[in-house]
């Protein structure tokens, strides 16, 4: 993928998607999945280890990291006919860096509590705080560069996270 582009010429195929955009969706969909682990894992706190908790966790995060890989590599294969290198290859696994990073904070506080640091609910909570901070850091960058009036990106906020939030529940009544 020529992720340098932005723009396409005139009557070509649409402009691909620059390197941020395809780093910062990764994060947003690493953390709407790990926040639907988090929370799903808290039905199951009385039942399950802490460690198995971490498996899980890490395990939802790493197939999504190799799924994003996987659809990366393959999208470009598809549109130019060979293996990313080079400057597209950095970029896919830059953007897997992304959502490796997102379980970060996760995977330490339920690894404090396969320590015996924390009770696994507790770090859980903790785990499920720090993905909903993310989300709401994430929507605030967002309506920050907005260009309408405060009211406005108050309510493209607050849209936002309820949106980001809407996803998580539609997830866990899949469950």
């Amino acid at each position: 993928m020529n992720e340098a582009r932005t723009q396409a010429p005139a009557g070509s195929a649409p402009a691909e998607r620059p390197p941020v955009v395809a780093a910062l969706r990764e994060r947003v969909y690493a953390t709407l999945v790990g926040l639907s682990t988090v929370v799903l894992l808290l039905d199951y706190a009385g039942s399950t280890s802490a460690t198995e908790a971490v498996a899980d966790i890490a395990a939802a995060m790493v197939a999504l990291c190799l799924a994003g890989g996987f659809a990366d590599i393959s999208a470009h294969r598809i549109a130019h006919g060979s293996f990313p290198r080079g400057h597209d290859l950095r970029h896919i696994l830059a953007a897997a860096g992304h959502v490796l990073e997102t379980a970060l904070l996760p995977v330490l506080s339920v690894g404090a509590a396969a320590l015996g640091w924390l009770p696994l609910n507790t770090a859980l909570w903790i785990a499920a705080l720090s993905l909903v901070l993310t989300i709401a850091a994430l929507a605030l960058s967002a309506t920050r560069r907005a260009a309408v009036r405060w009211p406005v990106k108050l309510l493209l906020f607050v849209v936002e996270v309820a949106i980001a939030l809407a996803v998580v529940a539609v997830k866990l009544i899949a469950h």
